[in-house]
């Protein structure tokens, strides 16, 4: 806001000075309570009526600024926040008053919705406070309550707008008027405010809120009534909370003096001058006065003011007893940071003298206010002295002082300082004069039960009773301590809340080695430490900082024979400890010294080696040359691209062996640090090198291992040639969900460079999987193809090295024995051979008995924890060849249906039948070494169609055909950009080739030795003490590639599906066809090429997308295209450059193909059957039916196909203002097809703007429904959800919304959530009827997408007490008779002929039945149906 004063000119005559004579309720402003209504004391009333300015000002200078004394319960004032901690705000009140503000007294939004974060273990609730507020922020605040205490006065404040506004009624606020609000709810088109008044309802539209701000769930705030409608039983506002808004608000009028809130800006008329303030009135009738330290800039003083002059004011509070106001002239925006740190030392100039104190002039025109209680105790001790004498001759205006800031006041814009000698000479002033370690000497203040309170100058600390003595902690050991006693210590400890813990070991406080951080810690060295806690496998020792350690059993002195190590140690005993190692978060302490490592040959980042396994540890192995040196030392998790098969690996290499494919990765410490991982993907990834820093580039993916967690992030080691810092990334950086996963120690993490500060050698890396995975399956092929090999290389070394599990081949028949049986399902068995064997619960039959021997299938092994997955299922077995050799009979299978059969850790077990030469396929369950939450929600069904994607070393891999499609659909947003960049680098060089040329050989010959300078020479083996012209051995590039070569790459084709989801009878007529035809549904690709690779299986096809929302409505063909090559683009161009001056003949001849060229297009343009394949083919078209959206969307089809998205989206816009308004489902075709566009190619953000605008001009339900459908196939859980919330409110007695909802659960597999809307839906339609009918609807979603048993039990229930329901007997039958229950269906028409019902009912059931028998029966079943007819028929005439 910025301040505005302007003159006041009277319109003649002199200004009256003579008494005003007010209203008689304005000159009773001062009364403090209604007088009598006796008549005798009536003139005392007059007399007291009329108020005289001067005695009002008399009145006045009694008044300055408020304190301690002045506050009383139920004021409301300004307040600006001073410090946020988990709890509470502190806030500063004018006059250098403070007070604080519980966390459940912001307002009762907040504390409902903090309520709802801590049931919900929501980390964000200790750090909510400071996303809604910010230090320096003004509030408007209400004394809650005052206590007065012999040392301190504890005010308790609220910002509960319910507090500041409990003496208003709803029609208080008028238009125009500030407000104190908070925000209740949000809503899709702003938020719903609370002024915490009855019958008041507010709300905030989206466009009165700020730009890039975002409100949070009981934040207050200030806001400007922009609209009001009151009757006499409520009141409806709508409010602003733009800072313009509230900037320019400026109230002119108002009911009364309670209606004033601080931070209402008023124009106030200047009427006198004091030398402590300004005497003004404003809103004609309301007296008001600012300090001093209250006005516009603190380089004025009060007489810069004239008289009569009109300016602007803000509330600050109002003084209850002579209802004076108290204004500042200072804007309501948050307050500036202070130029000048607190504890600095200043040169100040004494300013003028106050009735508390004095104001100093601070360097850079800043104020300072130092008490006179500072100025006595800066005065020199001596007891004749006349205080106000020595203070005036010593402080007098204009003098120079040396000063230390101690505090700085926001509100009043002040630095509180002191003058105290020894306050100034203070070493230790705040934290920051503080070091973990560091030796001071600390005074005793109180003595507690738990230690001492300890204060180091001005900073006050605690001394725990474990840190009091190097002697166990006894009663009487604290009584040596007195209060004012000083005594020597060590700060042990600062926490993030600025506590300090001091210790007062004489073996700590003596010894200047101490141990502050992990990064300090190194191995062979010596440090004092605490034992913390004792156990029976050794003990904690904590050091300075909470650094924690662990010193096991095993370390202790070798000399001693210690059996239970509580009992050789005690808690709080000081021990001096050696660093073995240095783990994640701890370090490994011996009391002996460690011994050298064994001396290890120096290696270079990125060399690639081979060597001899040497001594195998737990969790890593030593490697050594040929002639014994130590190389380096794998660790476990560096064996193998999978966490899983490290342990497994371990196993694999014994001493003595051969392991190659090795790469140094860190050097920094000995030993060097060998990865088999990194050295395989930098050996046969050809586009993948480790580099050096200088030559990385920002957006570059960047290869790195798992370090460390921190309370921000996690550390990672990028590979890089000639780097060695650990990298942070932050918790934003690595996923966008709430949940951090654990990682492992060495774990492969992927990074994209988001920025490189080169000088100071500094990375920001993400690790998001959108950021570093480019949706491209053949990367998650090759992924999963290295796991593939090493697993097959673990089974093949387990065969040669007798593993009993390995023993045996996928599909080979076995003869098991039943060794146990589980309660849940499945058995445990045993092998022939003596393996141990799992059978899954879904693969094993419910007939066995334990000792039974039964034969079985076996299906996989699990290497970790050495058992086989064997199936005993007789009809599941049947379906699985003997011979699993990865041959498929249809080569040109581009999709199929899979039965599943396991979800392990890493992959799914599937099985392909006929058509796939009833083979099994692995299935990917990580995309990416970045997907650490994995895609096994994908694989829950019992069936689904896959693409085959890959065949490696025998095995056929797959992946979801849904999953395929959706990863297609995000790579080609990208590919347009591609393009257009690839087009114009061809043109650049095309026209500078000549130029051009000479230069790129320089540049390759160029790179050639930079490439060779970076990978380094090869290592010999002739030398084995360092790397140079002679060094350990090097594994060549061509050598031993194991069977990471074997990867032999099946066909990948995508289909376009030309089935509309809605048309279910089809779908099921359609499947049932293809299964009679050849027993599975494989769909098949005429363009697919045998021997294609993975490249080529995912890049050759470049199959056109289809929206899937809208596929009723067109089938795009596609083509594949194939691209020019360089080669011949060349030489098209020189031929254009050799082109001559054409003949007669020539330009006749060209003329001619020209004409025919028209021609044709003539006829094609013609031909209303063949599609339009061009952008003016469609507009054309687009003429003569302008309201057709079927041809709308194939409009927006062919630009999608191009990935032209914002095409798309243009002519979705031109078809939704062409379509004829009248027709509404044609232009709700279009808004589905929009929605459907936005979600697979747009962002959320465009997705909710164009979904709230469909919603506004469509029929919102349908709306609804298809965008909850659309989120539900592209696995957008969370967004479908709030979908469903918001729907189930606004539709809630539509029986259409909650089976549509229901059905979308069923088909995701959430049936417990299908379920529970049935409930839902009952309580919500009372009709008898329609609640009839949803049950039923509900029987029959859950025969078609749940479990048919569920619905066959909700028949059932139905029939027990409605069994005069003919529709819903022959229902029942007909979703059993759609399952293959046949049996079970006549069972129930059995049932249904047997009850006692009107002839007419009974005629219908009879029929069904006969039908039923005729379809599914024999000829003698009929007839028996025909005879219980004629029967009943009888027994019905009979009776009457």
């Amino acid at each position: 806001m910025v301040n505005t004063e302007e003159e006041n000119f009277p319109r003649g005559g002199k200004r009256p000075t003579a008494t005003v004579k007010r209203k008689p309720q304005d000159d009773n402003l001062f009364a403090i309570a209604r007088p009598p209504k006796a008549k005798k004391q009536k003139k005392a009333k007059q007399a007291k009526q009329v108020l005289s300015e001067e005695s009002f000002y008399s009145q006045l200078k009694l008044h300055g600024s408020l304190t301690y004394h002045k506050i009383q319960d139920g004021m409301i004032i300004l307040g600006c926040i001073r410090h946020i901690t988990t709890f509470s705000l502190e806030v500063e009140l004018p006059g250098l008053t403070f007070g604080h503000v519980k966390v459940t007294n912001i307002s009762d939004p907040f504390t409902k919705y903090l309520n709802k974060m801590l049931e919900e273990n929501d980390e964000e609730s200790d750090t909510i406070l400071k996303k809604i507020f910010q230090v320096g922020q003004y509030l408007v605040v209400k004394v809650l309550k005052v206590e007065h205490t012999d040392t301190k006065v504890s005010v308790e404040c609220s910002t509960n707008p319910r507090d500041i506004n409990i003496e208003k009624g709803h029609t208080s606020f008028k238009k125009g008027v500030l407000v104190w609000a908070c925000v209740q709810s949000q809503l899709d088109h702003g938020y719903e405010m609370s002024l915490g008044v009855k019958n008041c309802r507010a709300f905030l539209p989206n466009k009165n809120v700020d730009q890039d701000i975002t409100l949070n769930i009981g934040q207050p705030m200030w806001c400007a009534v922009h609209k009001s409608e009151s009757t006499s039983v409520a009141s409806t506002l709508r409010l602003s909370a733009k800072q313009q808004h509230i900037s320019a608000n400026k109230i002119e009028e108002i009911g009364s003096i309670n209606d004033l809130i601080p931070g209402m800006q008023v124009n106030m008329l200047i009427e006198k001058v004091t030398n402590r303030g300004l005497q003004c009135k404003f809103l004609e009738d309301y007296f008001g006065y600012v300090h001093e330290t209250q006005l516009s800039s603190l380089k004025k003083s009060p007489i810069y003011y004239p008289e009569g002059k009109v300016v602007t004011g803000y509330v600050l509070y109002v003084e209850p007893a002579l209802k004076v106001t108290h204004l500042t002239m200072r804007s309501m925006e948050s307050v500036r940071e202070p130029k000048h740190a607190i504890g600095e030392i200043l040169t100040v100039e004494v300013s003028s003298k106050a009735n508390n104190g004095v104001y100093l002039k601070l360097p850079d025109d800043e104020k300072g206010f130092v008490t006179n209680k500072r100025l006595i105790n800066s005065l020199p001790k001596q007891a004749n002295v006349d205080v106000n004498k020595t203070i005036k001759a010593k402080f007098y205006p204009g003098s120079k002082q040396k000063s230390r800031i101690l505090d700085y006041n926001r509100i009043s814009r002040l630095y509180v300082c002191t003058l105290e000698q020894d306050i100034i000479k203070e070493k230790t002033f705040t934290l920051k004069d503080v070091k973990i370690g560091e030796l001071l000497k600390v005074k005793i203040t109180t003595t507690k039960p738990e230690g001492l309170v300890v204060s180091a100058g001005l900073v006050t600390g605690f001394v725990p009773n474990l840190y009091l003595s190097d002697a166990a902690y006894s009663d009487n050991l604290k009584k040596k301590y007195n209060e004012g006693q000083t005594v020597d210590s060590r700060v042990l400890s600062i926490s993030s809340e600025n506590n300090v813990l001091f210790t007062l070991k004489r073996s700590q406080v003596e010894n200047d080695k101490c141990l502050t951080s992990l990064e300090q810690a190194k191995r062979g060295e010596q440090y004092p430490g605490v034992v913390a806690k004792t156990h029976s496998g050794g003990a904690f020792i904590v050091f300075y900082g909470n650094v924690t350690g662990w010193l096991g059993k095993k370390y202790l002195q070798s000399d001693s024979d210690v059996s239970d190590p509580t009992q050789y140690f005690y808690h709080g005993q000081v021990v001096n400890v050696w660093i073995r190692a240095v783990l994640e978060d701890k370090v490994i302490l011996s009391l002996t010294k460690p011994g050298e490592y064994k001396k290890t040959i120096e290696l270079p980042i990125g060399r690639r080696i081979a060597g001899i396994v040497g001594q195998v540890h737990k969790d890593k192995l030593d490697v050594n040359s040929k002639s014994g040196k130590l190389l380096g030392t794998v660790p476990m998790n560096h064996l193998s691209c999978s966490l899983d098969l490290c342990p497994v690996f371990m196993k694999r290499f014994t001493k003595g062996e051969e392991i190659r494919d090795l790469m140094c990765i860190d050097n920094r410490s000995q030993p060097n640090v060998l990865s088999r991982r990194e050295g395989l993907v930098f050996t046969r990834k050809a586009n993948t090198k480790i580099k050096e820093f200088a030559y990385l580039r920002k957006s570059e993916i960047i290869r790195c291992s798992f370090v460390e967690n921190a309370d921000s992030g996690i550390y990672v080691m990028p590979h890089i040639l000639d780097y060695t810092e650990n990298v942070l990334i932050k918790n934003e950086d690595i996923v966008s969900e709430k949940s951090i996963p654990k990682f492992k120690l060495h774990q492969s993490i992927l990074a994209k460079i988001v920025n490189i500060d080169r000088k100071s050698k500094i990375l920001h890396l993400t690790a998001r999987l959108e950021k570093v995975f480019d949706n491209n399956v053949k990367a998650t092929m090759e992924l999963f193809s290295r796991y593939i090999v090493d697993r097959k290389q673990l089974i093949s070394y387990g065969k040669d090295n007798d593993w009993k599990i390995c023993q045996y081949n996928p599909g080979e028949r076995v003869k098991c024995k039943v060794e146990k049986l589980a309660k849940e399902g499945g058995c445990l068995v045993t092998l022939p051979n003596g393996a141990q064997g799992l059978v899954a619960s879904h693969l094993c039959p419910t007939t066995l008995t334990e000792g039974q021997k039964v034969e079985g299938v076996y299906l996989d092994v699990d290497l970790r924890d050495e058992y086989a997955e064997i199936c005993l299922k007789n009809n599941i077995n049947q379906k699985i060849s003997k011979n699993q050799d990865g041959m498929i009979n249809n080569q040109k299978i581009s999709s199929v249906r899979v039965d599943n059969l396991l979800i392990k850790t890493d992959y799914a077990l599937t099985l392909l039948r006929h058509g796939g030469n009833r083979q099994i396929v692995y299935i990917p369950l990580r995309l990416h070494e970045n997907d650490f939450f994995g895609c096994k929600q994908t694989y829950k069904q019992k069936q689904f169609k896959i693409c085959i994607c890959a065949k490696t070393v025998n095995s056929v891999l797959g992946i979801s055909k849904t999953l395929f499609m959706n990863l297609e659909k995000k790579r080609l947003k990208k590919e347009k950009h591609k393009k257009e960049v690839a087009t114009t680098k061809a043109k650049k060089k095309s026209i500078n080739s000549n130029v051009d040329k000479k230069n790129r050989v320089v540049m390759e010959d160029e790179t050639t030795s930079e490439n060779e300078a970076m990978h380094g020479n090869e290592v010999s083996e002739d030398d084995d003490e360092g790397i140079g012209s002679k060094s350990v051995e090097e594994t060549d590039d061509d050598a031993d590639t194991d069977d990471h070569d074997k990867v032999d790459n099946e066909i990948v084709e995508k289909l376009n599906e030309g089935k509309d989801a809605d048309i279910e009878e089809d779908i099921e007529a359609h499947e049932s066809e293809g299964e009679d035809m050849d027993g599975e549904a494989i769909e098949q690709c005429n363009d697919s090429k045998e021997g294609s690779d993975v490249s080529d299986s995912i890049h050759g096809s470049a199959t056109k997308p289809v929206l899937s929302g809208i596929s009723s409505f067109f089938n795009v063909q596609t083509e594949n295209q194939k691209d020019e090559s360089s080669s011949d683009e060349e030489e098209q161009i020189d031929t254009m450059k050799k082109k001559k001056k054409l003949t007669a003949a020539e330009r006749a001849e060209l003329a001619k193909k020209e004409e025919e060229r028209i021609s044709k297009i003539e006829r094609e343009l013609a031909d209303a059957t063949k599609p339009p394949e061009s952008a003016e083919h469609f507009d054309r078209l687009l003429v003569g039916n302008p309201n057709s959206s079927e041809l709308w969307t194939k409009y927006m089809s062919f630009h999608i196909a191009s990935t032209e998205i914002d095409k798309a989206r243009t002519v979705a816009k031109r078809a939704l203002q062409a379509i004829n308004a009248t027709l509404v489902e044609e232009r709700l075709n279009i808004w589905l097809a929009l929605l459907n566009l936005e979600n697979m190619f747009g962002t959320k953000d465009t997705f909710e703007k164009t979904f709230e605008d469909a919603v506004k001009y469509n029929d919102s339900l349908a709306v609804f429904i298809k965008s909850i459908q659309m989120l539900a196939e592209a696995g957008k859980v969370a967004d479908m959800e709030e979908k469903i919330s918001k729907v189930r409110k606004k539709h809630k007695a539509e029986p259409k919304m909650w089976l549509e909802i229901a059905k979308t659960y069923y088909q995701i597999n959430k049936f417990k959530e299908a379920r529970n809307l049935k409930e839902a839906a009952l309580k919500s339609i009372l009709d008898k009827k329609t609640q009839m009918e949803l049950i039923v609807r509900f029987a029959i979603l859950e025969f078609k997408y749940g479990e048919e048993e569920h619905g066959a039990a909700i028949f059932e229930t139905i029939l027990s007490s409605e069994p005069r329901k003919v529709n819903i007997w022959t229902t029942y039958v007909d979703q059993l008779v759609k399952k293959g229950k046949i049996d079970q269906a006549r069972r129930v028409l059995e049932r249904s002929v047997c009850q006692k019902l009107p002839l007419k009912s009974i005629k219908t059931l009879f029929l069904k039945f006969r039908m039923f028998e005729e379809q599914h029966g024999t000829s003698e079943a009929v007839e028996a149906v025909k005879l219980k007819a004629k029967e009943y028929v009888t027994r019905a005439l009979d009776k009457h």
